[in-house]
C-alpha cells in the first residue's frame, strides 16, 4: 500500500470537508464516541448500492420509458456490463462502504484512547464489526480487482486490486478482532458473530459459519443507527421512482416477490408497465415507516446459516429451522425435495424473502456460482428483456463495477478496471 498526506486525497479518501473533527475536538470521551456515532452512521449513504443490488438481481425491475436507451437503473436491471461500468465511474457504490471502513477505522484509536473500561471494548467490537461489514458487502457485490482504500494516522493508504478471496481474508481479520473485543453489548455480538458467519459462508466454510452463529438468538438484530430518510424508501417502495417496480420471475430465473402473495414481503399495486400495459407492476411497504432502519445483522441470517451448514450433512434441521421461522409470520412448513441441490433451491428462496431488500441478494447469486457451481445465466434473470429501452437480451453482468477512472486518478496501485477470476 502506498501512503499520502491526508490533504492531498480526494474522492472517498477526502478528509478536509467542512465536517472534519480535529485532534482537539476528539480528546476526550465524548469526542470519541462521536467518531464511533459517525462510523456506524452509514445507512443513508448505502441507499444507492442497495438498489444498484437489487435491479441487478432479480429484486428490483425497471419500467423505463419507451425509446429512452441509456439510464443508471436500466443499465443495471439489463445486466449490461459496458453501461455498469461506465456509471461506476461516480464512486456511487464502493464510496459509502470505503467511507464506512475508513471511519471506522479512524475511531478506533481514540475509543483506545479515550472510551471508560465499561464501554471500551463493545465499541471497538463494533468499529471492527463495520469494517467487516464494509469489506464482506464489497467482496459480494464487487467485480475482482476493486481497492480497499483506507486512512491511517491521517494518512491516506491506497490499496492493489483485490481478488473476491483476499478481500473476504481482509474482512475475516477485521471480524476476528470484533469477536476479541465484544462485550456485554447483544447488538454488537449479534454484529460481529452473524458477520463472521456471513464471511465464512462466502468461503465454503459451512460448519464454520454455523459455528459463528449458534449463539444468536433468533430475535436479536443489529440495525442502522440512523433512520434512513424518505429519500431512501422512495428507492425501495412506496411512492417509489417512477421506473422501478418489485420483480415477479424476472427474466426465467426471478423469484415470486409479488405472485406468491408472501407476508414477509407486503405489496400494493402500483400501476401497468410502459412498454406492455398488460403487465401489472407492484411495490413493497416494507420501508415506508419514517423511522425505518437497515438491518445489518440479525438472528434470523444466523438461522438461515446454520440450515445451510445442516443441508452439508443431510441434517434434516435444515427444514425444521426454516419451517420455525416461517412459522413465526403464519406461513406452513416446506417440502423437502430430497436432494443436496434442490434443497439449496428452498434455501436460497427462503434467504432471498426472509433477507429482501437488505444488500444480501446479489452475494447470494453469486455464492451460487462460486460454491455452488450454478451458470451465471440459471441464476440471474436472463433471456429477453422487457424493461424499456431499446429492448433486447439481457446482458452478462454479475457484479458491480467499481469506480475505475477515480480510483486511478488518485490510486497508483489501480491501472485496469473490473478483472476475471474469483
Amino acid at each position: 500500500m502506498l501512503g499520502l498526506s491526508a490533504a492531498a486525497c480526494h474522492g472517498v479518501l477526502d478528509v478536509t470537508d467542512p465536517t472534519h473533527i480535529s485532534d482537539s475536538d476528539i480528546a476526550n470521551a465524548s469526542g470519541a464516541n462521536g467518531r464511533r456515532l459517525n462510523a456506524a452512521s452509514v445507512a443513508q449513504e448505502l441507499r444507492t448500492l442497495y438498489r444498484d443490488v437489487a435491479l441487478l438481481t432479480d429484486e428490483w425491475s425497471n419500467d423505463e420509458k419507451a425509446g429512452v436507451v441509456f439510464g443508471r437503473e436500466l443499465a443495471f436491471d439489463q445486466r449490461n456490463s459496458t453501461q455498469i461500468e461506465n456509471f461506476g465511474q461516480g464512486e456511487n457504490d464502493l464510496g459509502p462502504l470505503t467511507q464506512a471502513f475508513i471511519r471506522a477505522g479512524m475511531a478506533i484509536p481514540v475509543i483506545r484512547a479515550y472510551t471508560p473500561d465499561s464501554l471500551r471494548g463493545d465499541f471497538l467490537a463494533q468499529m471492527y464489526a463495520l469494517r467487516a461489514f464494509a469489506v464482506v458487502q464489497m467482496a459480494e457485490d464487487f467485480c475482482a480487482g476493486f481497492p480497499l482504500n483506507d486512512v491511517v494516522n491521517d494518512v491516506a493508504v491506497y490499496g492493489g486490486p483485490l481478488t473476491t478471496d483476499s478481500a473476504l481474508t481482509i474482512a475475516s481479520a477485521q471480524a476476528d478482532s470484533a469477536l476479541a473485543y465484544v462485550h456485554d453489548s447483544t447488538r454488537f455480538f449479534t454484529l460481529a458473530h452473524v458477520i463472521k458467519g456471513r464471511i465464512l459462508l462466502d468461503q465454503g466454510d459451512f460448519d464454520g459459519a454455523a459455528a459463528a452463529v449458534v449463539n444468536v438468538a433468533t430475535t436479536d438484530v443489529y440495525t442502522s443507527e440512523s433512520y434512513v430518510q424518505m429519500s431512501m424508501s422512495r428507492t425501495f417502495c412506496v411512492p417509489c421512482f417512477s421506473n422501478i417496480a418489485l420483480g415477479d420471475r424476472e427474466g426465467t430465473n426471478g423469484l415470486p416477490f409479488v405472485s406468491a402473495n408472501d407476508p414477509r414481503i407486503p405489496v400494493v399495486f402500483f400501476g401497468v408497465r410502459k412498454t406492455n400495459p398488460q403487465d401489472s407492476l407492484w411495490v413493497t411497504t416494507l420501508a415506508t415507516q419514517p423511522d425505518f432502519r437497515l438491518t445489518f445483522a440479525s438472528g434470523v441470517e444466523a438461522r438461515l446459516i446454520q440450515s445451510e451448514a445442516a443441508i452439508h450433512h443431510d441434517d434434516p434441521t435444515w427444514k425444521s429451522i426454516l419451517d420455525s421461522l416461517r412459522a413465526t409470520v403464519g406461513l406452513g412448513p416446506l417440502t423437502d425435495p430430497g436432494t443436496l441441490n434442490t434443497r439449496i433451491d428452498v434455501l436460497y428462496s427462503e434467504r432471498a424473502f426472509w433477507l429482501f431488500m437488505d444488500g444480501h441478494r446479489l452475494g447470494d447469486l453469486r455464492r451460487l456460482i462460486a460454491r455452488y457451481g450454478r451458470n451465471a445465466e440459471d441464476v440471474f434473470p436472463t433471456g429477453p428483456y422487457r424493461g424499456g429501452g431499446s429492448g433486447g437480451n439481457y446482458g452478462t453482468a454479475t457484479s458491480l463495477a467499481f469506480g475505475f477512472a477515480d480510483q486511478k486518478q488518485y490510486n497508483p496501485y489501480i491501472t485496469a478496471g473490473c478483472t476475471d477470476g474469483p
